[in-house]
């Protein structure tokens, strides 16, 4: 009988000495989920009607983490010239890989007068006119279909020139 408890006594040390060694090789390795990079790619109007216009801004997502991630939706404030034009809570599926970048589409919908009626100038004016700007800031949060490791949700925030960022959708 005490040969089958140091038996036991020692499948017991060995699974705490593995157990150790697994999380000492974690903790050397750095963090278990490191923060992706966020970057607005580009913004397209989508249509311009009855003082409402639709956008599709595309996110740039680059996860620097060994294992991939789900985006399961996107909650943001988008405000142009210092003034709040849509708030937005977009469900949206996409697989992000492992070391890998990914274009993520979301809807914005924003019934401000003046940013409809500005937009609407630029295009009649070619709007790619150097000396024209339009302010932008997006700030918001991704939320994940996380692993354990990861965060439920992860904050983002871009800003500058709108003109830098638009393009026209083939939507219209």
């Amino acid at each position: 009988m005490t040969r089958h408890n140091a038996r036991g006594k020692s499948v017991r040390t060995a699974a705490v000495l593995l157990i150790f060694l697994i999380l000492s090789g974690c903790a050397g390795c750095g963090k278990l989920f490191e923060q992706p990079v966020f970057k607005i790619h580009s913004v397209h109007i989508k249509k311009i009607r009855n003082l409402e216009a639709f956008f599709r801004v595309d996110i740039e997502v680059y996860n620097p983490n060994l294992t991939s991630f789900e985006i399961k939706s996107i909650e943001c404030e988008v405000e142009m010239e210092g003034k709040t034009v849509a708030s937005v809570n977009y469900e949206v599926k996409a697989l992000i890989p492992s070391r890998g970048t990914v274009i993520v589409p979301f809807e914005v919908h924003s019934t401000s007068f003046d940013i409809i009626s500005t937009l609407l100038n630029i295009l009649k004016s070619n709007h790619k006119t150097e000396n024209k700007k339009i302010e932008y800031k997006i700030n918001g949060k991704i939320n994940l279909s996380s692993p354990f490791y990861a965060p439920s949700s992860i904050p983002f925030g871009s800003k500058g020139n709108l003109l830098d960022k638009l393009g026209l959708s083939r939507q219209q």
